[in-house]
C-alpha cells in the first residue's frame, strides 16, 4: 500500500534525476527564465517533428514520412502572451519518402512533455492538413 503512493513521486524524481545527454536535451524547468526551449535546428527537434508526422493517422499524410527537414528557421518566439508559456514557431522544407518536399511548421511548448516535464511539439504539413487539423494553413502552429 506504501509503495503505491510512493511510486508517483518516485517516478518523477527518477525523470528530474536523468543525466542530460547535451544542451538541448536537458529538462526545461522555467524557474530562473533561462531559455526555456531549445533552439529550432535542434536534432532532438526536427526528430521531434519527424516522430510526429510518422505516428499520424496513415490517411492524413498518405503513408509518407519525413526523411530530412532543411532550411530550418524561427519564426517567432512568444512568451508571456496569451500564456506564461513560453512558444517557439518554426518553418522548413521537409523531404518525404515518396520524393516530394512540403513547408512543415513546427510550434515548440513547454512544460508540455509527460506530467509538464520537458517540452512538446506540434507539426503540420500544409499542403497535407486536408482536415484542418491544425487550422486553415497549419495556423495553430504558426505565430499569429
Amino acid at each position: 500500500m506504501n509503495f503505491l503512493r510512493l511510486f508517483p513521486l518516485a517516478l518523477i524524481a527518477a525523470v528530474i534525476s536523468l543525466p542530460a545527454t547535451g544542451a538541448e536535451n536537458k529538462a526545461y524547468f522555467s524557474f530562473n527564465r533561462d531559455p526555456r526551449l531549445p533552439e529550432c535546428q535542434a536534432a532532438s527537434v526536427t526528430a521531434a517533428v519527424a516522430g510526429t508526422v510518422a505516428r499520424a493517422e496513415t490517411s492524413y499524410t498518405g503513408g509518407r514520412t519525413i526523411t530530412a527537414i532543411d532550411a530550418v528557421r524561427e519564426v517567432g518566439y512568444r512568451v508571456n502572451d496569451i500564456s506564461p508559456l513560453a512558444r517557439r514557431f518554426c518553418r522548413g522544407t521537409a523531404s518525404l519518402t515518396d520524393g516530394t518536399q512540403h513547408t512543415v511548421h513546427f510550434k515548440l511548448v513547454e512544460h508540455a512533455g509527460f506530467v509538464g516535464v520537458g517540452w512538446n511539439v506540434e507539426a503540420c504539413l500544409s499542403p497535407l492538413d486536408k482536415w484542418r487539423v491544425y487550422g486553415a494553413y497549419c495556423s495553430t502552429t504558426r505565430p499569429r
